[in-house]
């Protein structure tokens, strides 16, 4: 027995030496939180606005090409010298004014000699039909001259369409584009020497639409944006193709566009409807988080009494459905009548006190 008192002394020693660290651990674990609880509770500033409400329609954008309704690539049917432009590039031309002359010298001096021996074939035949009623000659000589006659004819009216063929005149009141090719330079038959657009406010709006995507019809507005995304204006549906395209699976569908300066050939982007309309909410972009699980929002209620601040966060699931560098669409369960973080957002966490910015509600 008196071998076991030193060990239980020291065993009671443990007991006491540690319940004494313990309450001194306890004591300064105590004191720290009681300190850190005399601070004030953090908080965010942020801005805050109540959502928008707007009717919005699925769109898609699709690619469109603009093209005048008078449009012409100057060319010859047949090949030559160029020996004038008399219309300067830039100008204004009226229909039937000369855009383009070929060299047609030769043609011409052909048929001023034709011209001569069918002023000689007439003459020889007005003598021959006088000498038939004196039956001095034969009705096969009057016939041969005659025919001669008749083949000087069809040549001169060969040459004419000729020459014809080298002077090309404006087809309608139009433009005249940058010419190719230069007074004195060969022309080839078919190549094209500039392009002539009309001077019309109306522009056609070419695209092609996806089978199954929207349902187009005749007399529908559209949206144009150009490549950049920036909104150029509307346009109607005029026509749509009742025939798909066995290869792309598209059917053609062509807009008309009033006022809007597009030139001819311009790349454009035409948005379609592409679902039923919705009711959203909208915000702007920097209010719109995403975790894990998807996108979410911080709604902004009204803090506890004795809170140091006016709001405390509280994170709202979405359903984003569109989102520009402007604007964010939405589907969620939430008053319209609350606020919402905008600017700042990316701060927040759930119960965290949130302050506006200037004590205000701005955006």
């Amino acid at each position: 027995m008196r071998k076991l008192i030193p060990w239980l002394v020291t065993l009671m020693t443990c007991f006491l030496v540690t319940g004494a660290l313990a309450t001194v651990k306890y004591q300064q674990i105590t004191a720290a939180i009681a300190y850190g609880a005399s601070f004030p509770e953090t908080y965010e500033v942020v801005n805050a606005q109540q959502p928008g409400v707007v009717s919005y329609t699925p769109a898609r954008r699709l690619g469109g090409t603009v093209r005048r309704p008078q449009f012409s690539e100057i060319s010859t049917e047949i090949g030559g010298r160029i020996v004038a432009l008399p219309v300067p590039a830039g100008s204004v031309a009226q229909k039937g004014d000369v855009l383009v002359e070929l060299f047609s010298a030769d043609l011409t001096a052909r048929q001023d000699a034709l011209r001569a021996e069918q002023r000689l074939v007439t003459m020889q035949l007005k003598r021959s039909r006088a000498l038939k009623e004196q039956a001095l000659i034969s009705q096969s000589d009057i016939d041969i001259q005659e025919s001669q006659l008749n083949a000087l004819d069809a040549q001169i009216s060969a040459i004419d369409a000729q020459l014809t063929r080298l002077t090309i005149r404006a087809p309608f009141a139009g433009q005249m584009g940058i010419y190719t090719q230069v007074v004195g330079d060969m022309l080839d038959a078919g190549e094209v020497v500039a392009a002539f657009t009309g001077l019309g406010n109306e522009r056609w709006i070419d695209f092609n639409v996806p089978q199954g995507l929207a349902a187009i019809a005749v007399g529908d507005t559209i949206n144009l944006f150009d490549l950049d995304g920036e909104a150029l204006g509307m346009a109607i549906i005029t026509v749509v193709s009742d025939s798909i395209n066995a290869n792309t699976r598209t059917f053609a569908v062509r807009a008309s566009a009033q006022g809007l300066e597009l030139k001819h050939g311009e790349l454009v982007q035409v948005e379609v409807a592409n679902g039923a309309t919705v009711i959203a909410f909208e915000l702007p972009p920097s209010g719109v988080r995403w975790d894990t699980e998807g996108p979410y929002i911080f709604q902004l209620n009204e803090s506890e009494a004795g809170a140091q601040r006016p709001y405390r966060a509280q994170s709202q699931r979405i359903t984003l459905i569109d989102k520009t560098a402007s604007r964010a669409l939405f589907i969620a369960n939430i008053n319209e009548q609350s606020l919402f973080a905008t600017t700042g957002a990316f701060k927040l966490n759930d119960g965290v006190l949130a302050q506006l910015v200037n004590g205000t509600n701005g955006s």
